[in-house]
């Protein structure tokens, strides 16, 4: 009676991971450059180009995908670096328009006339104590209609919106039409509405 060994069959995982190990040990070989130098020009120099270009037709589109990624990504990051540079850009002609705004008002300010009255003679001072405020006022408003119509219009009405209306009303009424007028329009309707009627209401002629 011949007896026979059975071979013991190799389990599952066995018969996985011994391909693996050995196609990682190959693809190893393959990587280490002084192995690569050797096949590459030694006598399987034919072979080795065989298999660089069917590599490189394998990876192809590997090589492809990794590039469109990269395209994305660059594609992206300017994106967002436009949308900062346009953030900056809205940013810093809000500032020039605030310092713009700023100019102006400081430059009517400067411009804005101030009325310093003269001292009166001292023999006077007693009697025209009761007439002089009046009078003052009058010239005063006249002096500051002359000024406004020599100023450009923006200019004088930024200086009418720091007045009281009553004030604004008399030296307007003191202007020609057409420079008034020209203030009037540089004024917010609001304003320049609750001014005509002030305008309106004042006396004309003679001294106010």
């Amino acid at each position: 009676m011949i007896v026979t060994r059975q071979r013991k069959r190799r389990t599952g995982i066995g018969r996985i991971l011994f391909p693996l190990v050995v196609i990682a040990g190959l693809v190893f070989a393959l990587s280490w450059p002084p192995l690569q130098r050797a096949i590459a020009n030694g006598p399987l120099k034919p072979a080795w180009k065989v298999g660089a270009g069917v590599a490189g037709i394998v990876t192809r589109p590997f090589t492809f995908a990794a590039q469109q990624q990269s395209i994305a990504d660059r594609n992206r990051q300017i994106r967002d670096l436009t949308a900062r540079l346009e953030r900056q850009r809205v940013a810093t002609t809000d500032a020039q328009d605030h310092a713009d705004e700023f100019q102006a008002q400081l430059a009517a300010t400067i411009n804005e006339p101030r009325v310093v009255p003269l001292p009166a003679p001292r023999s006077m001072r007693g009697a025209a104590r009761s007439t002089a405020p009046a009078t003052s006022s009058a010239a005063d408003e006249r002096r500051l209609a002359a000024t406004w119509a020599a100023m450009e219009p923006a200019k004088a009405a930024a200086v009418a919106q720091r007045l009281p209306d009553a004030t604004v009303s008399r030296v307007l009424a003191q202007m020609d039409a057409d420079s008034a007028g020209a203030i009037m329009d540089e004024l917010p309707t609001r304003v320049a509405a609750r001014l005509s009627r002030a305008v309106a209401q004042v006396s004309p002629g003679g001294d106010r």
